[in-house]
């Protein structure tokens, strides 16, 4: 199947590294007004110190509250007062900082930007306010068993490894973090070598790689990158907790290459047969053919050595032992048979289309640059992802299916409504 390249929707970013190793990525796209700008530090939840889980994510959260220059009003009136919008986000192995903006402003969010990631201060006062919000986001994520139930799963597939580690840590995890553990954080991974600013919009390349240099000359020095150990491989396990809920909470899970490694493009074609779609097999199946579910899918998270496919399903507590059945033969049947002609085809397009339809969201092209960094050293190219997709054969699909989808591989974890808990709700009202 050969799909075509894009045409005018991209056009390689110029890539230039600073004299003191930050790298500016910028995507010029002329027939906008605005832009996004990410500034992403190569430091995640993966880096975080034994027993600082959360740290890195405190970090990000911390840095918006005060910095040497800007109080937290200013910092947001400073973004506001321009009609931008400015957030950050953890990860497990980055950290991204991102405001988009109108063009004509550019250069005044940029200092903002900056003074955020680079300058914070952090006060023992803040230090205690965000650990009040944060609590509360934990707790948000643990009301919602869908949510929750991958932060239990990947503990459960990288045990005492600190891929496992919720992003948002635990509530006793926050707890225990001192101002300390967060300066200490902040000095250990933010500086010029961990750094890559990326760009794209309305946007001149030069113009940007000056003003970076202008702003960010002062970072902190290059530093070793940070000591990262793969986790050890493991059998699968199998794990039930309890909780008040309506549903009963399944996930399934393998551990998988990451994204480094040549199988996964096929990797991703295999998962959108498996579950991303309403014609996947697990849509199919459960849903649409037996009604089991609601909600059911899978996902493919890859890290820089190593990966995660999951099948998620909710269902009702009487139905757990069809679905886990169905599921169960779903996998048997890619593993010995493969993926058919039609359904490569059509994770092929759903792919591609994905890809190319990203490129009209300045914020996702920002991402291909930035993440991109990140993961490989080189910004993303839509044009070769696609092209590589085309070099992956039915074979090299059957060849990963065969080695991922054998059920006994996958380990389950299961949220089951506790004893008492009202599965049938009914309408009181008069």
């Amino acid at each position: 199947m050969n799909l075509q390249r894009p045409r005018s929707v991209w056009t390689p970013p110029s890539d230039i590294t600073l004299p003191n190793g930050i790298r500016v990525v910028c995507d010029p796209v002329s027939h906008v007004d605005s832009a996004a700008i990410g500034i992403w530090v190569k430091a995640g939840t993966r880096d975080e110190p034994r027993g600082h889980r959360g740290v890195a994510h405190f970090v990000e959260h911390t840095s918006f509250r005060r910095t040497r220059h800007r109080t937290a009003s200013k910092i947001s009136k400073d973004f506001e007062n321009r009609g931008a919008y400015a957030n950050a986000y953890t990860t497990k192995e980055e950290t991204c900082y991102y405001v988009r903006t109108l063009s004509e402003h550019i250069d005044q969010v940029m200092d903002t930007l900056v003074d955020v990631v680079l300058w914070p201060v952090f006060a023992e006062a803040d230090i205690e306010k965000e650990r009040s919000i944060i609590t509360e986001e934990i707790r948000s994520y643990e009301d919602e068993p869908e949510e929750h139930i991958f932060d239990v799963g990947e503990l459960q597939m990288f045990p005492r490894h600190s891929l496992g580690s919720p992003i948002v840590g635990t509530v006793d995890d926050v707890q225990r973090i001192t101002t300390d553990q967060v300066s200490a954080f902040h000095r250990r991974h933010y500086h010029s070598g961990s750094i890559v600013v990326a760009v794209s919009g309305r946007c001149d390349p030069q113009h940007v790689a000056r003003l970076t240099e202008k702003l960010m000359h002062a970072a902190p020095a290059r530093k070793a990158p940070p000591r990262r150990t793969s986790p050890s491989p493991r059998a699968a396990s199998h794990m039930s907790i309890e909780r008040a809920s309506q549903q009963t909470h399944l996930l399934w899970q393998a551990r998988t290459t990451g994204c480094r490694h040549e199988d996964r493009h096929a990797l991703q074609i295999l998962n959108v047969v498996l579950g991303d779609g309403m014609s996947s097999r697990l849509n199919v199946r459960l849903r649409e053919s037996r009604g089991l579910t609601y909600s059911v899918y899978s996902q493919l998270q890859l890290f820089a050595d190593c990966g995660l496919m999951a099948i998620y399903a909710g269902v009702d507590e009487q139905n757990l032992g069809k679905a886990e059945g169905a599921i169960r033969r779903v996998l048997e049947e890619i593993a010995s048979s493969g993926i058919t002609s039609a359904e490569y085809r059509r994770a092929i397009a759903q792919l591609r289309a994905g890809k190319l339809m990203s490129l009209e969201s300045l914020t996702a092209r920002m991402t291909l640059l930035g993440k991109g960094v990140m993961e490989t050293g080189q910004p993303e190219d839509p044009a070769s992802t696609i092209e590589a997709l085309n070099q992956v054969s039915l074979d090299d699909v059957a060849r990963v299916a065969s080695q991922y989808c054998d059920p006994g591989l996958w380990s389950t974890c299961t949220i089951r409504p506790a004893a008492g808990s009202d599965h049938n709700l009914s309408d009181d009202t008069d």
